[in-house]
């Protein structure tokens, strides 16, 4: 009896010891359920944001092409037969632009209207009694379902009206909508412009009265229970543009929501009876394996956040490269035509805004490994001096700048321009941390690690603590006040690096100052090269009617380039999707294919392997700004590569170099 009570006692005093832990067990799994659904919310939110930044950047695109078309001379001085034959002009080279629409606001008529023959003078439907520049989605009515974009003329008694294709919006709601959801985009006044499902029978029409209340609610973003047409009932996130009162809606089925909370439930019956049967086993087990899998997930969490940040910014800068294609290559078609110094200098400001545009992409693919670098021998004692009237403009007047380059660290292997962005940013962000000026040495060493060289940008400033200087090269982290900084300028140094097989170091303290140490490696001189340099004012290479298939499922991109082929004497055919340019290579094969890389269904590498064995002998140039280069260059189609964005005489020269080879 002794026996048994004493191990009763064991087992009671088990079950006590047990109790905390069962609590713990419990609050914790309430707590990682709870950051389950806020999760899922939160990406979903993003999802939905990312969607609407890309329905913007679509919006004040073609915004800008209707302000040239605006500050054209025929259309302030009124001369419509011209200007109705321009604005032919400009729609042929957007496909997505339905209709151009010039109205009188006192009469309420239109002046004309690329749908009727010049003169009609009818009413025009689009016109409100206050037009915003960015309308709502219309279903009825000439070139519709539409959406009109609104855009005043001179004094503003005029008005220039563009209606565009929904399918521009759809398209872009398709390619970025999460799998097992429905996606909708919808105006201010609730009607839809876009919608994963059924897009054909719904745009133009009202949305639920769940999406209405939810627009009604004057809220920004949030998460809201409904019912779709379908009666898919969900828990949908949202994100509305406060410029334009669209909004973009994911609906997430509801158990992905409510499923965390269930399991919750289970998992407090289940811990509880495993607590007290196991006992004082159960205390030991827990408390080591919660520590272990603590750390575990905070090391899994912050790789997989790195990557998933890499994937987003590379997937936003490959949209944001087609749409700098067709903006850089229509405004240099544009500035071609334009003799009016007044519209060269508004077209030639938004061609500046654009490179700029252009730049802001490849320090974001240069983080997510979108843009693989092109690696070729540097000299550190060229390229350094060379910068030193541009770092000296970026920095303050009380601060200088010394340079300290050793004889023996000269040459090293890696993208000159993506090195000459990592020293600027360095030098900013020396710059930032000496708000009343300071020091800023910039030393090039070999380094103690084998066949480097450490090129080292150091400062005498504020310096940082520990926990910052971890963070530093994350991308989007800074400890800058809001809209002083992007947190992106230490994230691309750091991806320069890697890319290059070179590191990152840094040696901050509060009060020390830092010192940032590139690492790059070691690199023999080149070979000198007879090669005459091209001059800017070369005539653009002339083709000679030979055959080429472009590629490209974004219309504005393929316009470009096949009307920039045209041009230049050969002779472009247009597929819209791999399946089309499939069907028409039975026809009989072109002297090349040129094809983007990242399409649905198919990339442009795979549809280049599919050509290539129909006709072995088929030249092949891809065009993408995220594309694996690698890939490119380790395929059996010997396939050449240009970057996106590009103008007309890099696009040329690059199918003249391929049709030559």
């Amino acid at each position: 009896m002794q026996g048994t009570a004493t191990q009763r006692s064991f087992v009671l005093i088990g079950a006590a010891l047990a109790l905390p832990i069962v609590l713990l067990v419990v609050v914790q799994l309430s707590f990682a359920f709870s950051r389950e659904r806020e999760e899922v919310e939160s990406r979903t939110l993003a999802q939905a944001s990312q969607i609407m930044a890309l329905v913007d950047a679509r919006i004040e695109s073609d915004l800008v092409l209707m302000e040239v078309l605006a500050s054209a001379d025929m259309f302030e001085r009124g001369e419509w037969r011209g200007a109705y034959d321009r604005a032919g002009e400009i729609a042929a080279f957007n496909p997505h632009w339905r209709n151009v629409i010039v109205s009188d606001l006192d009469t309420r008529r239109e002046i004309f209207s690329l749908h009727r023959p010049f003169g009609s003078g009818a009413i025009n439907p689009a016109i409100g009694e206050d037009p915003q520049p960015v309308g709502g989605v219309m279903r009825e009515g000439p070139a519709c379902p539409c959406v009109y974009l609104n855009m005043p003329i001179g004094d503003g008694r005029y008005l220039l009206t563009t209606a565009l294709d929904p399918a521009v919006f759809q398209d872009i709601l398709v390619r970025h909508s999460p799998p097992n959801t429905i996606t909708a985009l919808v105006d201010r006044n609730g009607a839809f412009v876009g919608r994963s499902a059924d897009f054909d029978e719904r745009v133009g029409t009202q949305s639920t009265q769940y999406v209405r209340d939810a627009i009604a609610g004057g809220e920004q973003s949030g998460v809201y229970e409904g019912v779709t047409w379908e009666g898919f009932r969900n828990n949908t996130a949202f994100v509305r543009d406060p410029g334009i009162g669209w909004s973009a809606h994911i609906a997430v089925e509801a158990r992905l929501i409510e499923a965390p909370r269930t399991y919750s439930y289970i998992s407090v019956v289940v811990g509880g009876l495993l607590a007290l049967a196991l006992a004082a086993g159960l205390i030991v087990w827990a408390l080591r394996d919660l520590a272990e899998r603590r750390a575990a997930e905070a090391r899994l969490a912050q790789t997989q956040k790195l990557e998933a940040i890499g994937q987003l910014t590379g997937g936003v800068a490959h949209d944001f490269n087609n749409l700098l294609t067709v903006v850089i290559g229509g405004l240099n078609m544009l500035l071609k035509r334009l003799e009016d110094p007044k519209q060269r200098q508004i077209a030639e400001h938004m061609l500046d805004a654009a490179r700029r545009g252009d730049r802001l992409t490849k320090q974001l693919l240069a983080f997510s490994r979108g843009k693989q670098m092109e690696l070729t021998p540097v000299d550190l004692h060229t390229l350094v001096p060379g910068m030193e009237e541009l770092l000296r403009r970026s920095i303050e007047a009380g601060t200088t700048l010394s340079f300290d380059l050793h004889p023996d660290a000269r040459w090293v292997r890696t993208d000159e321009n993506q090195l000459e962005l990592a020293i600027l940013n360095m030098v900013i962000n020396a710059r930032d941390a000496m708000p009343e000026g300071g020091s800023i040495a910039i030393e090039a060493r070999p380094s103690a690690r084998e066949n480097f060289i450490e090129l080292a940008v150091r400062d005498n400033g504020m310096g940082m603590p520990k926990e910052v200087a971890d963070r530093a090269m994350e991308p989007f982290f800074t400890t800058k006040p809001a809209g002083k900084g992007t947190g992106l300028g230490l994230a691309q140094v750091f991806g320069a690096a890697r890319q290059s097989g070179g590191a990152v170091e840094i040696d901050s303290a509060p009060g020390r100052g830092t010192t940032i140490r590139l690492l790059l490696p070691r690199t023999e001189a080149p070979k000198q090269s007879a090669q005459e340099p091209a001059t800017p004012d070369q005539i653009l290479p002339h083709g000679a009617g030979q055959r080429v298939l472009v590629v490209d499922d974004e219309p504005g991109v393929r316009a470009f380039m096949a009307e920039t082929l045209r041009d230049a004497g050969y002779q472009a055919e247009e597929a819209e999707d791999p399946g089309a340019a499939l069907r028409m290579l039975e026809n009989g094969a072109p002297d090349l294919l040129l094809t983007d890389y990242s399409m649905p269904g198919m990339t442009g590498l795979e549809l280049a392997e599919h050509a290539r064995r129909r006709e072995s002998g088929l030249r092949v140039l891809i065009v993408s700004g995220y594309a694996d280069a690698e890939a490119i260059e380790a395929s059996a189609t010997q396939a050449s590569l240009l970057r996106k964005p590009f103008d007309e005489r890099e696009l040329i020269e690059a199918v003249r170099d391929v049709l030559a080879a």
